[in-house]
């Protein structure tokens, strides 16, 4: 160690304040509802080579940990003082970005006349052009749908501002005001860093703090070491999903529009060590939700569960990149997780928060006592436009970032409407939409009964009733997850309760909305959300019979859930019908293992089992990487038609993927399907 344990601590602490003044500042200074008061935004500290040393830990998304930024530093090399790079590109940045909404500034930061490290931060823009309201959709598939690119280009250079770019920037979105003053926002936070920078060195010296900077790195990837040495070296498999679409067909039988999308994850674990395999994962798919890593190993995105598990475990670890630099990973070229250039990708958190699944899934089996049940997986952000009726001029505002139930906890239940997975996004005061939108929201407030049964039941899910004041109020919501598959539980605990939402529930005009997308409402209209409920942890029949009752009494349970889940029967005041209660609970409780996947997802694997899934992944592995999310979608939904009832097997496959190939051209070099040679990860435990 470089730094004195004095020393390493003050700057420690004078860095992360920083970073959090970087973040205040961008808060109090911004414009926009959904950076004000959603902080959809993040700051951070980054060496000259691009690794970040300090980040926030109380303000701001908390998603800096493993931003890969030297492809971004590089892009704009050589710097003057006053220079500000800017980009929303995810190829030109390798996965800085990982989608055109999020606008990232960076700024070289100067001490005894040369560059110490560079200033970082990012704005989720409400809207960034293209061509819905708020930029993103899951239907996107041409990256000019998703609004406008800007490559890595100097927004000052030597504190001279690039109007041109800067007009060209606004003039290309649908709220040029709100954007324009929360970029002025990251250019004042970035101005604060060399403030504060100039203060260090002018207490400790330049030396002292890159030798500090140095050693909290270390420091950080020592620790992270020596925890996840503690547990079982090993390889632990998790698969989840990201949903695809059906539609009913003309038996009555849903018929497959788009496959599920598979992240496959295998977690190596030796002496401390972390190896992330995604082999199995689905390749780049056509829909908007790839994840742009640019091939890191340490993508902030693919290590945040892990991240979280080692602050959780030592609060007091420096929360730096250096807790993912022994992080290496196996990412296919041309897969959802690591795509090619162009790819859509702004609602590429439905695949994120489905690796934090997979990380989870994985640690349970690798710290069993310390697993944690799954959450509600999915932040739905509904955005709203409609036509001023003063200006004529169209309106954009951001609704509720509506995520879900948290999953059961060791030693804790889980969080009522929020969760691991976005659960950093702040409530937008209902008031505040109500007024920049004609709209009225009827109901906002916890989904009763959603929650996983357990001995820690999952945290509940939300319920959003909005009803439309005007004709042509277009709503866009993003990110509706786990609306077939439920959160699963861990350890005999239940699964959650699945979303849903609707268009003029409980009338004859009732309609499935699905993920919704985008829906134009008129006067009158409702639309109801319910966002999923987390997964239970430990048997229901654990958890004391007066803590199911106080559940009752607040209204999270109804007394018929809490003795057909809990085996708690009630009085009608509401009390321990203790001699019921005991005769249901010595009911004998079938086996479990570790994990409960849901009815679902359980009728979907013996349809379509791992091996199976695997095998498709690999068949067009082989195929050119311009073809293979067409084939795979072909080749998918082929074999699900030409299957029937029955469960989809290796032969058919087999001959989906040659004849989807051929139709398309190509041919198919390489291992078969049916190769035996073929390796395989193995299956989720039930």
């Amino acid at each position: 160690m470089r730094s004195s344990p004095v020393t390493l601590e003050i700057l420690s602490r004078r860095l992360t304040a920083v970073v959090e003044e970087m973040a205040e500042t961008i808060r109090r200074t911004s414009f926009s509802v959904f950076v004000k008061q959603t902080a959809d935004f993040g700051t951070c500290l980054v060496t000259p080579d691009g690794e970040v040393f300090a980040a926030p830990r109380r303000i701001s998304g908390n998603l800096m940990i493993g931003a890969p930024a030297r492809a971004a530093i590089e892009a704009l090399a050589p710097y003057a003082p006053g220079d500000i790079g800017i980009s929303n590109d995810p190829d030109a940045t390798g996965g800085l970005v990982t989608h055109l909404p999020d606008v990232w500034a960076w700024a070289p930061l100067y001490a005894d006349g040369r560059i110490v490290a560079y200033a970082f931060s990012f704005v989720h823009a409400s809207d960034i052009g293209g061509s819905v309201p708020g930029s993103i959709s899951w239907t996107h598939t041409d990256r000019a749908q998703e609004g406008v690119l800007i490559p890595p280009a100097k927004l000052r250079e030597a504190g001279r501002e690039n109007t041109a770019l800067l007009q060209t920037i606004l003039a290309n979105t649908r709220v040029p005001e709100e954007n324009h003053g929360d970029i002025d926002a990251q250019i004042t936070g970035l101005v604060a860093a060399q403030r504060r920078i100039d203060e260090i060195v002018a207490a400790h010296g330049a030396e002292v703090l890159q030798d500090a900077i140095a050693d909290l790195l270390d420091e950080a990837e020592a620790r992270a070491t020596r925890l996840l040495g503690e547990l079982h070296d090993g390889s632990y498999r998790f698969v989840d999903y990201v949903e695809g679409l059906t539609v009913p067909g003309p038996d009555g039988r849903e018929t497959v529009t788009v496959p599920p999308t598979r992240l496959a994850l295998e977690l190596t674990l030796a002496q401390g060590r972390p190896h992330l395999s995604f082999q199995g994962t689905s390749p780049q798919v056509a829909e908007a939700v790839n994840l742009p890593t640019g091939g890191e190993p340490g993508h902030y995105m693919l290590v945040f569960a892990l991240v979280n598990y080692l602050v959780s475990r030592d609060p007091g670890i420096p929360y730096n990149s250096g807790l993912v630099r022994s992080v290496t990973a196996d990412l296919p070229p041309g897969s959802v997780v690591n795509p090619g250039p162009g790819a859509t990708c702004g609602v590429r958190a439905a695949v994120f928060f489905r690796i934090m699944d997979c990380v989870l899934g994985c640690l349970a089996q690798a710290a069993p006592d310390d697993a944690l049940a799954t959450g509600s997986g999915a932040v739905a952000i509904a955005t709203v436009a409609h036509t001023d009726p003063v200006t004529g001029r169209r309106r954009v505002a951001v609704g509720q970032p509506l995520t879900g139930g948290s999953g059961g906890r060791p030693e804790r239940d889980g969080l009522h409407g929020t969760s691991f997975t976005g659960g950093w996004l702040r409530n937008v005061p209902n008031e505040l939409l109500e007024q920049d939108a004609p709209v009225l929201v009827e109901e906002y407030r916890y989904r009763a009964g959603s929650g996983g049964p357990g001995a820690r039941p999952g945290g509940t899910g939300i319920t959003l009733r909005i009803r439309a004041l005007a004709d042509g109020v277009t709503l866009a919501v993003r990110g509706m997850e786990r609306l077939l598959f439920e959160p699963w539980g861990v350890h005999g605990g239940g699964t959650g309760a699945p979303g849903r939402a609707l268009l003029n529930p409980d009338t004859p005009r009732e309609r499935d909305l699905g993920r919704v997308n985008v829906v134009t409402l008129a006067a009158g209209d409702v639309l109801l959300i319910e966002t999923a409920g987390g997964g239970g942890l430990g048997r229901p029949g654990d958890r004391p019979a007066e803590q199911v009752a106080a559940d009752v009494a607040r209204g999270l349970l109804d007394p018929a859930r809490a003795r057909t889940a809990y085996g708690v029967a009630l009085h009608a005041d509401g009390t321990v019908d203790e001699e019921t209660t005991a005769v249901l609970r010595a009911r004998p409780v079938p086996p479990t293992g570790t994990f409960t996947l849901g009815a679902a997802r359980t009728a979907y694997e013996d349809r379509w089992p791992q091996p199976v899934q695997e095998n498709l992944v690999k068949a067009v592995g082989h195929l050119p990487p311009s073809e293979r999310a067409q084939v795979y979608r072909t080749a998918y939904i082929t074999a699900d038609s030409e299957a029937g009832a029955r469960p989809v097997t290796t032969e058919v496959i087999t001959d989906a993927v040659r004849r989807a190939a051929g139709h398309s051209g190509t041919g198919t070099d390489g291992p078969r399907a049916g190769d035996p040679h073929a390796p395989r990860t193995g299956e989720n435990t039930r």
